[in-house]
């Protein structure tokens, strides 16, 4: 029997229909495989679909690994979803194969792959959003709005930005994922919401001119530094390279 290949988009609405027709498909487990579409290598005796993103199937697959395996589960299932690896789709179906089976006590069997795969995702899809939250900055502009740009390598938006809605409740503030041309908009005191930019949308938000406040912070970090404790390769421990192209002290 050949085997189906379930070829699904980056967002999670999109791995959850895949998880969904594959397993409403009954062609067993082991005849089944979710691939993200950038990651496509045709291979021969495969048979492939591409997958039609779909919220009620989506919403139907949530709902199950809340009910019938935990809250905790589910959590663990949605930030893997986030990570950049091209194997998560298939990741997180081998998981709810055993969290199905065996219940909430799946997320502890750290003695099954797929459990430990499941909570290397987890882990540094939630450590990047917590090394966000310290290196995220924001500008100021002319309209009054707070406006910061960050490019992960996973699609942390989603997470990250309750924790600034929180602090910056009485704010306007934008926050763009520049990689993804996604954008999390906060009017001050209502909900905040995610959106979808157009390329062109993009360019406009990353041409605006930096605020007054940049260079003023900029002086402030060179002046209370001291030169003798200079540590460069420790710093990079702690603030990796990557982090650092759109922070202020660093531009």
């Amino acid at each position: 029997m050949n085997t189906t290949i379930y070829l699904c988009d980056d967002d999670p609405d999109s791995i959850f229909t895949a998880v969904y027709d594959a397993w409403a498909s009954r062609k067993g487990h082991s005849h089944v495989r979710l691939q993200m579409n950038r990651a496509v290598t045709m291979e021969l005796f495969c048979d492939y679909i591409t997958v039609v993103p779909d919220a009620a199937k989506a919403e139907s697959v949530s709902r199950s690994i809340r009910e019938k395996i935990s809250p905790k589960a589910w959590h663990m299932v949605y930030r893997a979803a986030m990570s950049p690896e091209d194997s998560r789709a298939d990741d997180i179906y081998r998981f709810l194969v055993g969290g199905f089976y065996y219940g909430a006590r799946v997320v502890d069997m750290l003695t099954e792959p797929a459990v430990r795969r499941i909570q290397e995702l987890n882990r540094n899809i939630a450590n990047e959003t917590h090394y966000h939250k310290e290196f995220l900055r924001f500008d100021a502009t002319i309209e009054g709005v707070l406006f910061a740009r960050i490019r992960p390598k996973g699609n942390i938006l989603s997470m990250l930005t309750p924790h600034f809605a929180d602090r910056l409740s009485g704010e306007n503030f934008l926050i763009l994922d520049v990689g993804r041309q996604l954008a999390a908009i906060h009017p001050a005191g209502k909900e905040w919401y995610l959106t979808a930019l157009s390329r062109e949308q993009a360019e406009v938000l990353l041409s605006r001119k930096p605020d007054e406040y940049r260079e003023l912070w900029k002086t402030f970090y060179d002046t209370i530094s001291i030169k003798e404790r200079k540590n460069p390769l420790l710093q990079r421990n702690h603030m990796p390279l990557w982090y650092r192209e759109f922070m202020t002290e660093f531009l």
